[in-house]
C-alpha cells in the first residue's frame, strides 16, 4: 500500500502544502500554504499574473478526535490587470478549503449547515457544543438558505394560521394550492410550498 502524506490525510485533493503541525492542549494548529495556480478575479474572471502580497488567515476546521483544528492558511493577494475592472486586487480562495468572508473551512461549513437543517437553532447549537464546534444559534441559522421562489405569482392561495408559541406569537402561512402535489385533497404543505410568514 502506498504511503500517504499529511496533505493526503488532512486535505485530500486540495492544493495546499502543510508546513507545520503543532499540538497545544486540546487545539491542533495546522500551518499550510496554498499551492494552487493563480486565481481569477471574482468580478471580471481574468486570471491573475502578478502577486501583490501574501497573508495568513485562520480557518476553523472539522475536529480531529478530541482536538479542535485550526488551519493557518497562507494565501496570496493578486493584482487584477484588466483596466476596465473596478477591482484592483483580490485574494485567492482555495477550492475545497476556503470561501470569501468565512472563518470556517468549506468542510466545516457543510457540517454546520447540515446540523442546522436537521435541528434548527438552539438544539443545533447545543449539539455543536457537544461536538466541540464553535457555532452559535444565530450563525447556524444564517447558513440556511430560503427555498427558491418561482417567477410566476400563484393564482390560488391557501391560508393557514398557527402558533409559534400558544397564546403569545402567531403566524400565517400562504400556500400555492395549484403548485403543490396532492391538490384537491387535504394534505399538509411542504416547506417548499411556503410563500410567506406574517406576524
Amino acid at each position: 500500500m502506498a504511503s500517504k502524506t499529511v496533505e493526503d490525510v488532512l486535505f485530500p485533493g486540495i492544493d495546499v502544502r502543510v508546513d507545520r503541525v503543532s499540538d497545544s492542549s486540546d487545539v491542533l494548529v495546522v500551518e499550510a500554504v496554498s499551492t494552487a495556480s493563480p486565481g481569477r478575479c471574482p468580478d471580471c474572471r481574468k486570471q491573475a499574473r502578478r502577486t501583490h502580497s501574501s497573508y495568513q488567515r485562520d480557518l476553523n476546521e472539522r475536529p480531529l478526535g478530541s482536538h479542535r483544528v485550526i488551519v493557518r492558511l497562507r494565501v496570496r493577494r493578486y493584482f487584477c490587470d484588466r483596466k476596465s475592472c473596478s477591482r484592483k486586487t483580490f485574494v485567492e480562495q482555495v477550492p475545497g478549503l476556503s470561501e470569501r468572508h468565512r472563518r470556517s473551512s468549506t468542510g466545516l461549513t457543510g457540517w454546520l449547515r447540515s446540523i442546522a437543517i436537521e435541528l434548527g437553532g438552539r438544539p443545533a447549537a447545543r449539539l455543536c457544543r457537544r461536538l466541540r464546534l464553535a457555532a452559535g444559534r444565530t450563525r447556524l441559522l444564517r447558513l440556511l438558505t430560503a427555498p427558491t421562489v418561482p417567477d410566476r405569482a400563484p393564482r390560488v392561495l391557501g391560508v393557514d394560521e398557527f402558533a409559534f408559541r400558544k397564546g403569545c406569537t402567531y403566524g400565517t402561512v400562504l400556500v400555492d394550492v395549484e403548485g403543490r402535489p396532492g391538490r384537491g385533497r387535504a394534505a399538509r404543505p411542504r416547506l417548499g410550498d411556503v410563500r410567506g410568514l406574517a406576524h
